[in-house]
């Protein structure tokens, strides 16, 4: 077998099920544990999967695993790590036309033979998969079912499958150099793409993790105390939610209660209850979780609580809150600390972190006990590429520093390196880079191949725009969205950040730059509007006052947009998509309530509703 899961079974059987993974839902506003496996139930399993995987396909074969939250796909991603097949964790295509696409696009790029999925769902997936159209057969079947003989349900699809006896599975002899699973990126600024992780690349990026944010008494503690606990609800079918939440716990000894993301969206209480009632000595999540939490939870449910009256709800547990995968916004770190006080949360226990799924996961950390690290900088010496740390300047959270791995700042124009101090592009090399996209040799080579003008690489062109200070990586945006306006440098994160905090009735948006008619740059903000709390104001009413917060914060003229909930595209984890939001917008594929753009056949206004 290979040394990777040689290391993931040794923890398994080390610890049998005096550890162990839940899932858990909210059933009318209580938490309830719907299924749990120990860590030998679930390598059981894995090895069953691994056995009738060996039996029907070839070794690297490409598995599409498309599952709920839960137990059953975590098996199966494991079984396909035991037989050396290639797992594709995606998410469920849902009915709308965008994540069919998308679910459709992998299955060409990847050449997926396979599809598995529980019974619950393959009924649907199989008819889906029938009409593709595609010369070469789909297969969808459910891993989890009772159909005894394997046979074909009055759907249309294959049943449940039967799986053999886990001692029937026998470990494969592979290369740490052999494709463990194929990542595929969620689209935030182009087409997703498959990201291929090796066995080296995941047993790195989770030793890096372990022993970067873990201090060896935290370990101490996680290997002798069978309580401690993880909670968490990412989406599975994502690097932070596969490697982050779920492989990790594995690397550490620990235990994981976590729910489905659809859950904490409808009941964000339940990540708190989760926290609580299990005890969690950590968590995880990105910014949008936190804010989400933040604007969700009513008035008054968090206020004035006493653990002392209200034991059910007592967060005094945790010690370590990470935060990643999307930019980390000092304001919800403050805000979140003040409204989670009076329960037991901690600002020093914030773990800010940078990573992207062509590092596998994690980039640079904040290690448990240490704390943030909040700075504050001018806001026009960022501007011009240079970070001057001022008592009254704009604050940025420090993303910790690498974790195995070695971070550069590099121009992207000449590809010469940066001091510290200077914003460039963030350029990353390790055993945890990816062996990069599959099916797309120029794109490697553009991005996993980068050389250095002094001649030194290959390093990872990551796309990010950050500077270094004090063996802190601080990430300031995307170099593709970065608007250049009269000289300035303007990241749009600084804008949709200003724009989402000016009024209740303001939600997610999208800033980018667009010619106007006679070619000139104009920036434009896509603003979604949250009805109930226009208070019967007009959304151009809306659209006025933001103009005027953006011109007095950042001196900028901004034509704004003003649209529904939910107008704006997001990618399947959440991330907003400025470009496919311009591109919309271009194609009247938006639907504007307000908007100060000019028609392009007329010079006036469009009115508002």
């Amino acid at each position: 077998m290979s040394e990777l899961v040689r290391f993931l079974r040794e923890k398994m059987w080390l610890f049998g099920d005096t550890r162990w993974y839940a899932r858990a839902d909210s059933v009318r506003g209580e938490l309830v544990e719907v299924e749990r496996l120990g860590y030998a139930q679930l390598d059981a399993r894995a090895r069953a999967v691994g056995a009738w995987l060996a039996e029907r396909t070839p070794p690297g074969a490409r598995v599409l695993l498309m599952y709920p939250a839960g137990l059953e796909f975590f098996a199966v991603f494991l079984g396909c790590l035991y037989s050396g097949r290639v797992a594709i964790p995606a998410p469920l295509p849902a009915t709308d036309r965008r994540a069919l696409e998308r679910a459709e696009g992998i299955i060409r790029d990847a050449d997926v033979g396979l599809v598995l999925s529980d019974t619950s769902h393959q009924p649907r997936l199989g008819s889906w998969l029938a009409g593709l159209g595609r010369t070469s057969r789909t297969e969808c079947i459910a891993t989890d079912g009772t159909d005894r003989n394997g046979g074909t349900d009055r759907n249309g699809g294959t049943g449940g499958t039967v799986l053999p006896d886990p001692g029937a599975w026998s470990p494969l002899a592979l290369e740490l150099s052999a494709t463990a699973y194929i990542q595929y990126t969620s689209g935030s600024t182009s087409e997703p793409r498959g990201v291929v992780i090796t066995h080296r690349n995941l047993l790195h990026n989770l030793l890096a993790i372990r022993e970067k944010l873990l201090p060896e008494d935290v370990l101490d503690e996680l290997r002798l105390d069978p309580s401690q606990c993880g909670a968490g609800w990412l989406p599975h079918y994502h690097d932070m939610g596969l490697v982050g939440m779920l492989l990790s716990p594995l690397t550490s000894c620990g235990n994981l209660v976590f729910c489905s993301p659809v859950s904490f969206i409808a009941h964000p209480l339940l990540w708190l209850q989760m926290i609580s009632r299990y005890r969690a000595f950590y968590t995880l999540a990105p910014n949008f979780g936190y804010d989400w939490l933040l604007r969700s939870l009513k008035d008054g449910q968090l206020t004035d609580l006493d653990p002392d009256l209200n034991p059910d709800l007592n967060l005094d547990c945790l010690r370590f809150a990470l935060s990643g995968a999307e930019p980390v916004r000092a304001d919800v770190l403050n805000a979140v600390a003040r409204r989670l006080a009076p329960i037991g949360f901690r600002p020093d226990i914030w773990a800010p972190s940078y990573g992207l799924a062509e590092a596998t996961l994690m980039v640079t950390g904040t290690s448990c006990g240490s704390g943030p690290t909040v700075t504050r900088f001018d806001r026009d010496a960022l501007e011009t590429g240079r970070a001057a740390p001022t008592p009254d300047g704009v604050a940025l959270v420090g993303c910790g520093r690498p974790t195995g791995a070695e971070v550069r700042i590099v121009d992207p124009t000449t590809s010469s390196p940066l001091p510290d101090g200077q914003v460039g592009e963030v350029w990353v090399r390790g055993d945890s880079i990816a062996d990069g996209y599959l099916n797309d040799p120029h794109a490697t080579a553009d991005h996993f191949c980068a050389v250095t003008a002094d001649g030194d690489g290959p390093y990872l062109r990551t796309g990010d725009l950050g500077f270094l200070q004090d063996g802190e990586l601080y990430v300031t945006g995307r170099a593709k969205d970065l608007i250049i306006v009269n000289g300035r440098n303007i990241h749009p994160q600084d804008i949709e950040r200003i724009s989402e905090t000016t009024d209740p009735a303001t939600g997610p948006c999208a800033a980018f730059a667009l010619p106007d008619a006679s070619g000139q740059e104009q920036i434009v903000l896509v603003q979604e509007l949250r009805p109930l709390h226009l208070s019967g104001r007009t959304p151009a009413a809306l659209a006025d006052l933001i103009r005027k917060r953006l011109a007095q914060e950042l001196r900028l003229a901004v034509q704004v947009v003003i649209v529904g909930p939910m107008s704006v595209p997001r990618t399947t984890s959440g991330k907003i998509q400025r470009s496919r939001t311009r591109d919309e917008l271009r194609s009247t594929g938006l639907d504007p309530l307000h908007s100060d753009l000019l028609a392009p056949a007329d010079p006036t206004p469009r009115p508002s509703p």
